[in-house]
């Protein structure tokens, strides 16, 4: 190991135990922040915090955190409503909540319903619908917000994580989490969900490299031309060796043609020398 090695190794240590000691003797718990939404205007940040049943209210200009909106469930995703009057938060719980927040006095109405562990909420550019990836059902509740009903669950591959709406609101890609199938096939690889918002159901999916997984985010760039998702790549066809310089599993960013709906490439991310910081 070299010098310039130990020395980050020693830092990391020096801080964590410390921090483990403040929060020790300060007694607070854990608030787990996960996931995060900027309001409209872009003056006030969201934080869904899990191990607190929270969610935190930041104010950016003032750099502290101004409110606090108490949750019955561990919060696992964040969405605003176009109009910025309302958040949804989903409770990731087997059976599945969603809370809607009036964000102009805080109160948290009664919970719409959704499956198991349900994360990523996407509500549709005209506020009339909220998309929810269902995790473990492996499918996406379709809610219409003015009845409050869910109207569809669309079958997606396995495990989807993240979702990300077109402008026009007429396509939402879905991240898919893990790879379906065996783990030892010639080829396995999570794949992209494209749902038909009309017609409620998968028109296209979309498949990454071999030994792509553990994919975690997906977003539309603002022009609509591209979508963006994060993921490990795996090297699971080769002997393991090279672990130090990250040879086996590697972070990559895969880039999606919106219009025409596939894969266009996918770029490593990471430093040779450093290792998996799985974004």
């Amino acid at each position: 190991m070299n010098k310039k090695k130990m020395w980050v190794y020693l830092f990391f240590i020096f801080v964590g135990f410390n921090s483990f000691i403040f929060t020790a003797k300060a007694g607070e718990e854990y608030l787990s922040p996960l996931a995060l939404v900027a309001d409209n205007d872009g003056k006030m940040l969201y934080i869904a915090e899990a191990t607190a049943k929270q969610v935190a209210v930041f104010n950016i200009a003032e750099g502290k955190v101004t409110k606090v909106i108490s949750l019955p469930d561990q919060p696992g995703g964040l969405a605003i409503a176009p109009d910025g009057s309302r958040l949804y938060v989903t409770a990731a719980v087997p059976n599945g909540r969603i809370y809607v927040v009036n964000l102009q006095t805080g109160k948290v109405a009664r919970p719409l319903s959704a499956g198991h562990s349900p994360v990523a909420p996407v509500v549709s550019p005209d506020g009339k619908m909220l998309y929810v990836c269902n995790r473990f059902n492996n499918n996406v509740s379709v809610i219409d917000l003015a009845s409050r009903k869910e109207l569809a669950r669309i079958p997606v591959q396995r495990e989807p994580v993240a979702a990300a709406i077109t402008r026009d609101g007429r396509f939402l890609f879905v991240a898919n989490h893990l790879p379906a199938g065996a783990a030892d096939g010639d080829y396995t690889a999570a794949v992209v969900s494209v749902v038909d918002t009309d017609a409620k159901k998968v028109i296209n999916t979309i498949t990454l490299p071999n030994g792509s997984t553990d994919l975690q985010d997906i977003c539309i760039a603002p022009d609509g031309k591209y979508a963006y998702v994060t993921h490990i790549l795996a090297r699971y066809q080769l002997p393991t060796t090279q672990l130090e310089r990250g040879w086996m599993n590697t972070n990559a960013l895969s880039i999606i043609d919106v219009p025409n709906k596939k894969l266009l490439n996918t770029v490593l991310l990471d430093d040779v020398d450093l290792g998996a910081a799985n974004p």
